[in-house]
């Protein structure tokens, strides 16, 4: 994630939320660009657990087997629970797909 991918998500979010990027108030921009850090945030994460896997091998204390999940696949939940919540709050649906799956 590095700051241009930020600017470039930020200004692909203003740019679908109004004709005139002048007129959105300072909050709302504050918020769209929380956003854009988030989602840059989440598809590193997302790259992360797709290379290294959702869970990890350790043994117990008896000597067995256990699989624990990753903290970064863990992160990439609360992220998205993130995700979700800034962008309902801005009114952006993020998929017709999984749009009325979190009303």
């Amino acid at each position: 994630m590095n700051d241009q991918d930020i600017k470039n998500i930020y200004q692909q979010l203003l740019a679908e939320d109004s004709p005139d990027p002048r007129q959105v108030s300072f909050k709302r921009k504050s918020a769209m660009r929380t956003l854009a850090h988030i989602i840059c945030e989440e598809e590193h994460l997302q790259a992360d657990v797709l290379l290294n896997g959702q869970f990890y091998e350790t043994k117990g204390d008896k000597g067995q087997v256990l699989l624990k999940k990753r903290p970064q696949y863990e992160e990439l939940g609360r992220l998205r629970d993130r995700k979700l919540r800034y962008s309902k709050e801005l009114g952006i649906q993020l998929s017709p797909m999984f749009g009325d799956e979190f009303d």
